[in-house]
């Protein structure tokens, strides 16, 4: 009888878990993706809240009616408003930029936004042989993250050229000017302001050095080679994390996106003269010719 009344304990545990996924924005494709993914991929009903427009009293007032057991956070937003309401709770996370700026502490869970610099820069050197050095822009936001580049860039006998700025900083491209490739990271600052980055590609693209972005976006800007995160995989590798949670079974709290896909501009990396190996064009999801 004891055994009986532990398995429906437990059954009844499993189907009565309240679980939310709090949207930063809904109309941002990358983050609805997500949601979507994460939906179909999870065996548990769940609530959706999209609180791009919701003023702040109306989102702790939700919060306070439905208690969530669990909240899926997908953007920074969320995250941060869920941490304030209902911070007693599993709050699971996704798209928040350099996730260890953040406080984490207990019953906290996540996706990074970012794929591994090693792996990125594995990448680069098998389609990019003769690149040898990289410049990088970065802020206190992204600070960790060109840490890490440098830290896996030595590794690959690559060397890392950085510049740290402030929302009032201009930028120094004297620093950059003897460069192989600038890598461009998704970071807050200099992604504020969108003249700056067409900037960016305008300079690198006269003098013929390749830029390396982390979003197809940015393509149509003049980005020679595309390492993105799988966005799909990213709502299914939450739900499995959530999914594992509750069935008692292991996992790694704080993981990397497990999925990837690498663009590469072919006809602008002849253009501009720029060596690349034939043999390495198997790592590639999508050649642009």
């Amino acid at each position: 009888m004891r055994i009986l009344w532990l398995l429906l304990s437990f059954t009844f545990y499993i189907h009565a878990t309240n679980i939310l996924v709090m949207n930063s924005n809904g109309k941002i494709d990358r983050y609805q993706t997500m949601e979507n993914t994460f939906s179909k991929a999870i065996a548990q009903k769940v609530q959706h809240v999209d609180i791009a427009f919701m003023k702040e009293d109306d989102i702790k007032e939700y919060l306070y009616d439905i208690y969530p057991d669990i909240v899926y956070a997908i953007g920074t937003k969320a995250y941060q408003y869920a941490k304030k309401y209902v911070p007693e709770k599993k709050i699971y996370f996704s798209s928040i930029v350099n996730y260890k700026r953040f406080s984490m502490g207990k019953n906290r869970f996540g996706v990074s936004n970012e794929l591994h610099p090693g792996m990125q820069l594995t990448l680069i050197k098998a389609l990019l042989p003769k690149i040898k050095s990289i410049g990088i822009v970065y802020s206190r936001y992204t600070q960790s993250i060109y840490d890490g580049f440098k830290t896996e860039a030595k590794k690959l006998g690559i060397t890392v050229i950085g510049q740290k700025i402030t929302k009032t900083d201009h930028y120094n491209f004297e620093k950059f000017k003897n460069i192989d490739a600038f890598l461009m990271l998704a970071d807050p600052v200099m992604l504020a302001d969108e003249k700056k980055v067409k900037v960016h590609f305008s300079h690198f693209k006269k003098l013929h050095i390749p830029v390396i972005a982390y979003h197809p976006l940015y393509l149509k800007y003049g980005a020679v080679l595309i390492i993105a995160v799988d966005v799909e995989t990213i709502g299914r590798q939450v739900a499995s994390m959530i999914e594992s949670d509750m069935h008692g079974h292991s996992y790694q709290t704080m993981q990397m996106p497990i999925g990837t896909k690498v663009i590469f501009n072919q006809g602008l990396a002849k253009r501009m003269g720029l060596h690349y190996d034939k043999s390495a064009l198997g790592i590639v999801n999508k050649v642009i010719k």
